[in-house]
């Protein structure tokens, strides 16, 4: 029962994703500098935000910019013709994984997407949901 309230919390439906995911930390200033790039492993993915995996504790509210692989999703003029969709989020949650010391899972809820990024992930979702 407790998945079933989780899933009916959400706003957007969610599947399990596993693609390699490259997260820049920004500063919190208005300056748009990158910090760090990572490539973290997405653990889920829908067309509200994402969770990862990766190897950072990152700070609760701190902006992310994301570049996020579909590999062939990409529909008709959506994402520029590119099979990346780049989008900022913000970090909603970070924590350790309980079965790993060296790794930390962590949700961001996107903050600005296209529609038509937005229309290829929900795409996405609805062709990787198994009802």
């Amino acid at each position: 029962m407790g998945q079933a309230m989780e899933a009916m919390k959400r706003k957007h439906l969610r599947v399990v994703a596993g693609m390699e995911v490259e997260v820049c930390l920004l500063q919190g200033d208005d300056s748009d500098t990158d910090l760090s790039v990572f490539s973290c492993t997405a653990r889920d993915i829908s067309g509200g935000g994402l969770s990862f995996y990766g190897n950072l504790l990152y700070p609760e509210f701190s902006l992310l910019r994301l570049r996020i692989p579909l590999n062939g999703i990409a529909l008709n003029g959506y994402t520029n013709g590119e099979d990346i969709i780049k989008v900022m989020g913000k970090v909603m949650w970070s924590r350790k994984k309980k079965d790993d010391v060296t790794c930390y899972a962590t949700g961001v809820q996107f903050l600005n997407i296209y529609e038509g990024d937005f229309q290829v992930l929900e795409k996405f979702v609805q062709e990787n949901t198994s009802i």
